[in-house]
């Protein structure tokens, strides 16, 4: 459309001008030397660009058969231009190799270019944060551009780095609405809601994560064992989790009926000194299927002395499955759970042999 549109504007000058152009072609005389060159003005224009041409393609010709280099103009750049950009450069090969002072320092010097002034912005806030200075990280965030979504993750985020997670809920709250399918933006809300343990107001934001799909399905799965246990067993510790209120029922169904969820109920239970309905609930519903998804969960349920029905269930399991990593993970909590530490370590040596993901862990959870 801009080509079409461009087209028509230089036909409708050729137009206009071409007659007044024909009819008064003007006239060039020069005089060099003794050599005298006359022409009309048109004539002299075509023969410059015809010229200019020429030129044009005995260097293009040069460059192909002698490979000589490309012509730089960095000349007419300024000097403070020049020098930001050589910051730039070094202050992305400063964040590389986690020189954070550095990249912090030649990302600020970076920004006398206007050029990527968001991003240089961005890098010098993290930078100022790994660099252990959060106030000056703050600073650079607070310059970022406040109607965009991507500066709202960013503050957020240094925010959570910090370990300030009520100030990153206060800050998103009044965004929140705004979000929409902003997975990303969706996903680090839902984070500062769990850190800051504002666990009903992160239960109402479930159903417009589902809805707006911050997560693929897949990472839904995962997700919904951090979320729930957490969020059932904190409400239940403070006598605030009912399953008549709004929050709870606006769920839906599949969520309320997940083993997530009644791993949340099994931890309350344990804590308020009733393990042996905790190990009951866990046991009518713990699944092998389900067990390396739970089992994060799962490790951290002080359910003490009543696991031995929980510790046949699993040698049961075994007899079938000699070589699965997370059944010997839990029979090691199992076993530390009842105080023999031997035990426990033994079998989480062979956790660690079939899932060497597990070495970077502790037993205890």
């Amino acid at each position: 459309m801009i080509r079409l549109l461009f087209a028509m504007i230089v036909l409708a000058l050729a137009m206009l001008f071409g007659p007044v152009l024909a009819n008064h072609p003007g006239y060039v005389m020069l005089v060099l030397g003794g050599v005298t060159v006359e022409a009309t003005v048109v004539g002299m224009l075509l023969s410059l660009t015809v010229f200019g041409l020429a030129l044009w393609l005995v260097w293009w010709l040069f460059q192909r058969l002698f490979h000589l280099p490309k012509l730089s103009f960095s000349f007419l750049r300024s000097r403070k231009e020049r020098r930001a950009r050589q910051a730039l450069q070094q202050g992305l090969m400063a964040y590389a190799r986690h020189d954070w002072q550095s990249a912090h320092q030649a990302f600020q010097i970076a920004r006398a270019e206007p050029e990527w002034e968001q991003l240089k912005q961005v890098m010098a806030a993290y930078s100022a944060q790994h660099a252990g200075q959060p106030m000056l990280a703050n600073q650079a965030a607070a310059a970022l551009d406040p109607d965009e979504p991507a500066s709202w993750y960013v503050v957020a985020d240094l925010l959570l780095l910090q370990n300030n997670a009520p100030a990153a809920v206060a800050y998103l709250t009044p965004k929140a609405a705004q979000i929409g399918k902003d997975g990303k933006l969706g996903r680090l809300w839902l984070r500062a809601l769990q850190q800051a343990q504002q666990w009903q107001t992160l239960l109402e934001q479930v159903p417009i994560a589902i809805k707006q799909q911050w997560c693929s399905k897949a990472d839904w799965q995962n997700y919904r064992f951090t979320l729930y246990p957490a969020a059932v067993q904190g409400l239940s510790e403070k006598g605030l989790f009912d399953e008549q209120a709004a929050y709870w029922q606006a769920l839906p169904a599949r969520e309320r009926k997940s083993l997530a969820v009644l791993l949340g109920k099994a931890a309350a239970l344990a804590v308020q000194g009733q393990p042996e309905q905790a190990e009951k609930l866990l046991l009518d519903n713990l699944s092998l299927q389900d067990l390396p998804l739970a089992w994060p969960a799962i490790r951290r349920i002080p359910l003490g002395r009543s696991v031995l029905a929980l510790r046949k269930q699993t040698q049961h399991w075994l007899r079938d499955h000699a070589n699965h990593g997370h059944l010997y993970a839990l029979l090691a909590y199992c076993a530390q759970q009842e105080g023999e530490s031997e035990q426990a370590q033994a079998a989480w040596h062979k956790a660690q042999q079939y899932l060497p993901l597990l070495k970077s862990e502790p037993l205890q959870g």
